[in-house]
């Protein structure tokens, strides 16, 4: 493949390299790749807790909010497989590449370039493809430059549609198995639904743990950007940065210097962004997060310290950014709760709405027939 596709994921490796080892989380073991582990605790809760009285009530607990914050970080813990190869000239314990890590580190991010375009000039961030796979062949169709594929660019709005239609299908489940435990007539059946209606709850809150991670992600402006670790090497016509500014402005400075009460006084109210799907609204969060690269390094520039100490302007769009993903968030769930009326589920699928309305019995094969 040309040297650009092999230099571009050689500065990507480097950045996360550089987080990592920049002790973003002195309270936390684990390295910490996109927020830092404050900045997605506090975005996954404070979602959460904002959730308007039409959700389901397991989910509006307190502690519901704690566990998914806690879940939040999970994508970043549990990166790399653990399998140590040996150890660095610093001390530092080698790990080795595997597929558990080449398949989901590009899900964290998209690099958008500032004509709106995928990296490679081949997609337009408002006219992406309907899947990963058509996206990864649209992608290496890229001359601008050449050598991409999904995983070169990344494709962390196929990472949050995905997690949207899990979510989806586990309310619509849990809608199903509420309706089969308040009509069961025999106590094996009322025991059957009761069992599995706690099972989907706990499904239900490690999926959207772990999912709100990637929303989450989409609100940093430098992970939906080519410039994601100082401006590089493009037109600079403002004299941004070109030092790595990625590490400070998501870790320890949202750890140092960021209030939570402020970022939670910040949080927009719901809109479905006037678009009835997620493969339409996700484009607009990336396009909205997109539009506050250039003033993250006007800040940094503003300053003059690149996220390091208290600079008021700093301040304000980490906060601000912090919201939006907590907003995104929350609107998200909201939406995935309200479509899931309207799925299929079971085997042979029947609507959801058929199973509330009773016009379709609940049955304890409707889930589980062979």
């Amino acid at each position: 493949m040309p040297d650009t596709f092999h230099s571009r994921l050689a500065t990507r490796a480097a950045t996360y390299v550089a987080v990592a080892g920049a002790g973003l989380l002195a309270a936390t073991p684990s390295p910490a790749w996109a927020w830092g582990h404050t900045g997605h605790v506090g975005i996954s809760e404070l979602a959460i807790l904002s959730l308007p009285a039409e959700l389901p009530e397991f989910l509006r607990t307190p502690q519901a909010a704690a566990e998914i914050g806690q879940l939040g970080p999970e994508p970043d813990v549990s990166k790399t497989t653990g399998a140590i190869t040996g150890t660095s000239a610093s001390g530092s314990l080698q790990t080795a590449p595997t597929a558990h890590d080449a398949e989901r580190d590009p899900g964290h991010y998209i690099d958008i370039d500032d004509n709106g375009f995928v990296l490679g000039g081949a997609i337009p961030l408002m006219a992406l493809p309907p899947t990963r796979e058509a996206f990864d062949t649209a992608q290496r169709a890229a001359a601008s430059p050449g050598g991409q594929d999904q995983y070169s660019a990344g494709y962390l709005p196929y990472t949050i549609i995905d997690g949207f239609q899990q979510v989806r299908k586990d309310f619509g489940i849990w809608r199903a198995l509420s309706v089969g435990l308040a009509t069961a007539t025999a106590d094996a059946d009322r025991a059957y639904f009761r069992y599995q209606l706690h099972l989907r709850q706990r499904l239900t809150i490690r999926d959207i743990g772990t999912w709100s991670h990637f929303v989450a992600d989409a609100s940093q402006p430098m992970h939906v950007s080519v410039h994601f670790n100082g401006w590089g090497s493009y037109p600079n016509p403002n004299g941004y940065t070109t030092a790595p500014i990625h590490a400070p402005f998501e870790g320890t400075f949202v750890r140092d210097f960021i209030d939570f009460g402020v970022v939670g006084g910040q949080v927009r109210p719901y809109t479905d962004r006037g678009v009835p799907s997620i493969e339409q609204r996700v484009p607009l969060y990336l396009a909205e997060t997109l539009g506050q690269v250039a003033p993250a390094y006007a800040a940094a520039q503003e300053s003059g310290d690149n996220y390091r100490t208290a600079q008021p302007a700093e301040i304000a769009i980490v906060t601000a950014q912090l919201a939006a993903g907590v907003a995104e968030l929350r609107d998200e769930i909201v939406d995935a709760w309200r479509q899931s009326g309207q799925i299929a589920v079971g085997y042979p699928l029947v609507r959801v709405s058929d199973i509330q309305s009773r016009a379709v019995p609940m049955t304890t094969t409707t889930l589980a027939s062979d």
